[in-house]
């Protein structure tokens, strides 16, 4: 190789590496108003309900077609029933049953406090395979665990009896979403094996949309469904801009930089969040939640961090 097309070619490895990188801080920005999105719906008069369910009903074209452009690496053996089945109870698990939940607790509590409490799910993750395993953790990753849960305890009110109160439930709902999302990437990583990743994707959101379509039509019906038109913008930004887009472009952007690299600028999610939930929505959060959001972000850093450099 000459030296001109080194050159070219370092060139091009460090374009990609930072588009790799915008694409993980924007899509973590754009997950950022999710619950900022909600909370605006919920002003326009709709329920969590209504909201999670049309919500998934209109994301699932999005998903086929990045499946459909983007398949990603096909599985390494034949997928069988078990592997669908599988896909659909992790749909189901995460983006019906903890998103329902998701949606409920943001009529609880404030949106910023929602997303630092998500952000904390890897600490789930790794206290499963504890459990699973066996495994002594060791004390680096036990104190990041610590350390995160001690910024859960602040963010959710520790330090305030009051705040504390106000928030307990609806965090209790976030947690559970959290271990649901745990759920999912551990099964995740299991059968994209044989399913491949949009397959995978596919099958467990078309699986979820269905369920929360029908859930919605036993409890209150669509035919009397309606919307104002600022309603159906607010919606149409929260299916684009804050479901299929983020996610499709931090599986792009870690796939070009890497769990480790992907979770440092992923980090900029809860404080997107907590700006943009004081502008747009007048929530301001204490001293000591802004300290355990901290705590959650460097905990939940020094965890992935540890995975990626295995």
């Amino acid at each position: 190789m000459s030296e001109a097309s080194a050159i070219g070619a370092v060139e091009s490895s460090r374009g990609a590496q930072w588009l790799g990188l915008a694409m993980v801080g924007g899509g973590s920005v754009m997950l950022a108003f999710k619950g900022i999105f909600a909370k605006l719906l919920y002003a326009q008069g709709l329920g969590s309900e209504a909201v999670v369910a049309t919500r998934a009903v209109l994301a699932i074209p999005g998903f086929v077609l990045i499946a459909l452009l983007h398949r990603g690496a096909p599985g390494t053996r034949p997928a069988s029933a078990r592997d669908y089945l599988g896909a659909m109870f992790a749909g189901l698990a995460c983006y019906y049953a903890g998103a329902s939940l998701n949606f409920h607790a943001l009529t609880l509590i404030d949106a910023s406090v929602e997303r630092a409490l998500l952000f904390s799910y890897p600490a789930i993750v790794v206290m499963a395979a504890w459990a699973i395993s066996g495994a002594r953790p060791s004390p680096n990753t036990a104190l990041a665990v610590g350390a995160t849960w001690l910024g859960i305890a602040l963010v959710v009110g520790l330090t305030q009896y009051e705040q504390l109160v106000r928030n307990l439930e609806g965090s209790i709902y976030v947690l559970i979403c959290s271990a649901t999302i745990a759920l999912y990437f551990m099964l995740s990583e299991r059968l994209t094996r044989t399913l491949g990743s949009g397959r995978f994707t596919v099958v467990a959101m078309t699986t979820a949309g269905f369920a929360l379509a029908v859930h919605y039509q036993v409890r209150h019906g669509w035919a009397g469904f309606g919307m104002s038109d600022t309603a159906w913008s607010l919606m149409g930004a929260l299916v684009v801009f804050s479901t299929v887009l983020p996610l499709y472009l931090i599986a792009e952007g870690l796939r070009r930089v890497g769990a480790q690299r992907g979770a440092v600028v992923s980090t900029v999610g809860p404080p997107a969040t907590a700006l943009s939930a004081a502008i747009i929505l007048g929530e301001r959060l204490s001293i000591a939640q802004l300290a355990g959001m901290l705590l959650i972000i460097l905990g939940i850093l020094r965890l992935e961090w540890r995975r990626g450099a295995r």
